[in-house]
């Protein structure tokens, strides 16, 4: 299956204390699944009309260690099933060699136009 690496600087403004999210001034949960839904996303750029986009439907996340402003966060995402408009992956986040997230998510592939014609 397909397979896409991408690298992060973790910015001052994506702490627990600057995201609202903890007490810390390391890598905030929110920001880790952003980066790691951001990989996915990319991963499926290429199979995309330029009518389409896809949006995420579901996240399931392990934060299993704190990383440092200024450190660089490596995410793998790995396209595990694709079924008709839907694409589910496995992706891990890793702080040098230690895995600091692991999670699952899925994508669904949607018209942009139909799907933003659903907003009141």
């Amino acid at each position: 299956m397909k397979k896409l690496t991408k690298h992060y600087q973790v910015q001052a403004d994506q702490t627990a204390v600057k995201m609202g999210s903890g007490d810390l001034d390391v890598l905030a949960t929110p920001a880790l699944v952003a980066m790691m839904e951001n990989c996915a996303k990319d991963l499926l750029a290429d199979d995309l009309s330029v009518e389409q986009t896809s949006v995420g439907v579901a996240m399931s996340v392990n934060h299993l260690a704190p990383t440092a402003v200024g450190a660089t966060v490596d995410v793998k995402a790995e396209l595990l099933e694709a079924t008709r408009n839907k694409r589910s992956f496995s992706i891990k986040a890793f702080d040098k060699e230690q895995l600091i997230g692991e999670g699952t998510h899925q994508r669904v592939i949607v018209e942009t136009a139909v799907f933003l014609k659903k907003l009141k």
